[in-house]
């Protein structure tokens, strides 16, 4: 059944936008995902996630402990908004 779910795995759209915030979406999907073992055969962080992580000056782990500790997107959204706020952005 495991296999079944990774397999199943699709982020959401590279253009989709939440929060005003570009790749948070799908960001997330992965970042969940892969913290789950779910991730299949896409890559996370890959360097469209890195140059994501970069601009939002946070590294994977802390982006993906962000991400698991939230419960949906909305207290992503709050979290990140947060974070970039503390870091002046």
């Amino acid at each position: 059944m495991k296999e079944e779910r990774t397999l199943d795995f699709k982020p959401r759209a590279r253009g989709l936008v939440i929060g005003s915030i570009p790749w948070l979406a799908r960001a997330a999907d992965k970042a969940r995902a892969f913290a789950e073992g779910r991730i299949g055969d896409y890559i996370y962080p890959c360097p469209a996630d890195q140059a994501f992580l970069r601009e939002m000056r946070i590294s994977a782990e802390d982006f993906t402990a962000l991400v698991l500790a939230s419960a949906d997107d909305e207290e992503v959204i709050a979290r990140m908004k947060a974070h970039l706020a503390k870091k002046g952005k």
